[in-house]
């Protein structure tokens, strides 16, 4: 009869063990650190896997092991100082866990991956957001099915570029959602205020934050010619070859408006902004200029001047553009943009690796009806931009 009850002593040790074992094996968020003098609010993702490895980003961060004497957790990196050492599971269940070591505690909220999935489907806020806020770029929310996200942004004072990817998570009784990744916008659990299939309103930190459903209009033309195409002289002359009619042409118009799109990386969407283009003519300096104003929904910047005459740039045949070496003019074509329907010669070229294709309006030289420029980055990147021609006047 001893006998029985050790063997059922140490059968019922082995399955406290082993259920304690399995509570902790899994995905986990960290949500809060708290100390004697202060508490922060995280969101990483990290697992606890049954082979006794700690991962964060798929990267092998620590190595641990549950201790059933001490009831805690043993774990050893080399790598992450916060993931060595011992914890003291202070509680403990299937749906959270409580950390202590060196009087800090963690807590981890446990994630079931296929109900995250779930909600974030029946959360309809999949697709492509333009984000509004006090941050002086712009911001695209790209949301994919099952939990990924990407931000896009683009400053409004140089035009540099950058991406940040990460993790989101709807919960739609608290209807919040987590973001998790290195965005500094969005970061945390945001509270969903308000939503409709064209917008959603988030509340992040006592911060308001509005998405409109991104919709583009802008179709991507991809240029496809090869450079290894092109003969070293052109077929035929540009258009623009001739200064004094340029001079003439241009003397009638005193401002130009286009629709400027460049590709949000990592995105089929555009950003659009404003390009107003003022032309001032000297008659006696026999010299034009242009003063280039880029206009989005946050500022107006001067984007550049242009300036041909004298001897200074008398031999760019494609001004207020880039000079092309080598080009080739392909076709006439009639073409519809916003400001109506032009004539146009098609040039084709290259200014250093970037390519080109001009729609140049035959009977108002130096005035085009349309620009595609692309390039591929050292990053591999596409870089991409329309420019359509909205008025003259």
């Amino acid at each position: 009869m001893r006998k029985l009850v050790i063997t059922f002593l140490i059968i019922l040790c082995s399955y406290s063990i082993n259920a304690q074992k399995s509570n902790i094996v899994g995905n986990w968020l960290i949500t809060k650190v708290e100390s004697s003098t202060n508490t922060k609010h995280l969101f990483k993702l990290i697992e606890f896997s049954d082979r006794g490895r700690v991962m964060m980003k798929g990267v092998l961060i620590a190595a641990w092991r549950y201790n059933s004497r001490g009831n805690e957790i043993e774990m050893r990196s080399n790598v992450e100082k916060d993931f060595n050492g011992v914890n003291e599971i202070v509680s403990s269940t299937n749906k959270e866990m409580v950390l202590e070591k060196e009087g800090i505690k963690t807590t981890y909220l446990k994630l079931d991956l296929n109900n995250i999935a779930k909600e974030n489907k029946m959360s309809k806020l999949k697709g492509v957001w333009q984000l509004e806020s006090d941050f002086d770029s712009i911001q695209l929310l790209k949301m994919e099915l099952p939990d990924t996200f990407s931000i896009s942004t683009i400053s409004s004072r140089d035009g540099i570029k950058s991406t940040t990817n990460g993790t989101w998570m709807y919960n739609s009784n608290e209807k919040s959602i987590i973001f998790i990744g290195e965005s500094k916008l969005l970061n945390g659990k945001s509270m969903l205020k308000e939503q409709s299939e064209k917008a959603f309103v988030l509340n992040i930190n006592g911060k308001e934050i509005i998405a409109k459903k991104e919709v583009s209009s802008t179709t991507l033309e991809r240029l496809t010619f090869n450079i290894d195409n092109f003969s070293a002289r052109p077929n035929e002359n540009s258009p623009w070859s001739d200064f004094d009619s340029l001079l003439i042409k241009l003397e009638h118009v005193n401002y130009l408006k286009y629709k400027q799109s460049r590709l949000i990386q990592n995105t089929t969407d555009f950003k659009i902004d404003t390009l107003l283009t003022k032309i001032t003519i000297n008659k006696e300096r026999k010299s034009i200029t242009l003063n280039n104003l880029v206009i989005n929904e946050k500022d107006t910047l001067k984007g550049s001047e242009s300036f041909k005459g004298g001897l200074l740039n008398r031999s760019n045949d494609f001004f207020p553009q880039e000079k092309l070496g080598p080009f080739r003019v392909i076709t006439t074509e009639t073409i519809k943009v916003i400001a109506g329907e032009f004539e146009c010669k098609v040039v084709e070229g290259f200014y250093g690796e970037v390519k080109f294709k001009y729609w140049m309006i035959i009977d108002k030289p130096g005035v085009y009806a349309k620009v595609i420029r692309e390039n591929i980055t050292v990053f591999d990147k596409l870089d991409y931009q329309i420019l359509e021609l909205v008025a003259l006047k």
